[in-house]
Protein backbone atom coordinates (compact mmCIF):
# COMPACT_ATOMS: atom_id res chain seq x y z
CA UNK A 1 0.00 0.00 0.00
CA UNK A 2 1.37 3.37 -0.97
CA UNK A 3 1.57 6.33 1.36
CA UNK A 4 -1.27 8.04 -0.51
CA UNK A 5 -3.49 4.95 -0.25
CA UNK A 6 -2.75 4.75 3.48
CA UNK A 7 -3.66 8.42 3.95
CA UNK A 8 -6.93 7.94 2.08
CA UNK A 9 -7.72 4.86 4.15
CA UNK A 10 -6.90 6.68 7.40
CA UNK A 11 -9.14 9.57 6.36
CA UNK A 12 -11.98 7.18 5.49
CA UNK A 13 -11.69 5.50 8.89
CA UNK A 14 -11.77 8.86 10.70
CA UNK A 15 -14.82 9.97 8.72
CA UNK A 16 -16.67 6.72 9.38
CA UNK A 17 -15.97 6.82 13.09
CA UNK A 18 -16.84 10.51 13.44
CA UNK A 19 -20.05 10.28 11.45
CA UNK A 20 -21.16 7.21 13.32
CA UNK A 21 -20.94 8.59 16.86
CA UNK A 22 -24.73 8.80 17.33
CA UNK A 23 -25.15 5.41 15.68
CA UNK A 24 -22.64 3.87 18.10
CA UNK A 25 -24.28 5.57 21.09
CA UNK A 26 -27.65 4.12 20.06
CA UNK A 27 -26.10 0.68 19.73
CA UNK A 28 -24.52 1.00 23.18
CA UNK A 29 -27.91 1.84 24.68
CA UNK A 30 -29.55 -1.24 23.16
CA UNK A 31 -26.55 -3.55 23.61
CA UNK A 32 -24.41 -2.27 26.51
CA UNK A 33 -22.25 -5.39 26.44
CA UNK A 34 -20.75 -4.56 23.04
CA UNK A 35 -17.05 -3.77 23.03
CA UNK A 36 -15.36 -0.90 21.21
CA UNK A 37 -14.22 -3.43 18.61
CA UNK A 38 -17.82 -4.62 18.14
CA UNK A 39 -18.99 -1.04 17.66
CA UNK A 40 -16.25 -0.36 15.14
CA UNK A 41 -17.19 -3.51 13.26
CA UNK A 42 -20.84 -2.41 13.22
CA UNK A 43 -19.76 0.95 11.79
CA UNK A 44 -17.90 -0.74 8.95
CA UNK A 45 -20.83 -3.09 8.31
CA UNK A 46 -23.23 -0.14 8.25
CA UNK A 47 -20.96 1.52 5.67
CA UNK A 48 -21.52 -1.63 3.60
CA UNK A 49 -17.83 -2.52 3.46
CA UNK A 50 -16.98 -6.03 2.35
CA UNK A 51 -15.25 -8.58 4.54
CA UNK A 52 -12.04 -8.07 2.58
CA UNK A 53 -12.23 -4.29 2.95
CA UNK A 54 -12.82 -4.57 6.70
CA UNK A 55 -9.91 -7.01 6.96
CA UNK A 56 -7.67 -4.54 5.16
CA UNK A 57 -8.69 -1.66 7.43
CA UNK A 58 -8.22 -3.70 10.60
CA UNK A 59 -5.07 -5.37 9.27
CA UNK A 60 -6.43 -8.87 9.93
CA UNK A 61 -7.39 -11.79 7.73
CA UNK A 62 -10.84 -12.06 6.12
CA UNK A 63 -11.39 -15.24 8.16
CA UNK A 64 -10.87 -13.23 11.35
CA UNK A 65 -13.50 -10.74 10.19
CA UNK A 66 -15.92 -13.59 9.47
CA UNK A 67 -15.35 -14.97 12.96
CA UNK A 68 -15.83 -11.51 14.51
CA UNK A 69 -19.08 -11.09 12.56
CA UNK A 70 -20.25 -14.47 13.79
CA UNK A 71 -19.48 -13.54 17.41
CA UNK A 72 -21.22 -10.19 16.98
CA UNK A 73 -24.26 -11.94 15.54
CA UNK A 74 -24.45 -14.06 18.70
CA UNK A 75 -23.99 -11.05 21.01
CA UNK A 76 -26.91 -9.18 19.47
CA UNK A 77 -28.96 -12.37 19.05
CA UNK A 78 -29.27 -11.87 15.31
CA UNK A 79 -30.68 -14.81 13.38
CA UNK A 80 -28.67 -16.34 10.53
CA UNK A 81 -31.20 -15.22 7.92
CA UNK A 82 -31.23 -11.56 8.96
CA UNK A 83 -28.99 -9.35 6.85
CA UNK A 84 -26.62 -6.90 8.55
CA UNK A 85 -28.09 -3.90 6.72
CA UNK A 86 -31.57 -4.78 8.03
CA UNK A 87 -30.28 -4.98 11.59
CA UNK A 88 -28.14 -1.83 11.43
CA UNK A 89 -30.82 0.52 10.09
Amino acid sequence: MTVLEQRILDHLIEELQGASFKFQEDLKQHYPHLTAYDLRLCTYLKANLSTKEIASILNITPDSVKKAKHRLRRKVELGPLTKWDQFLR
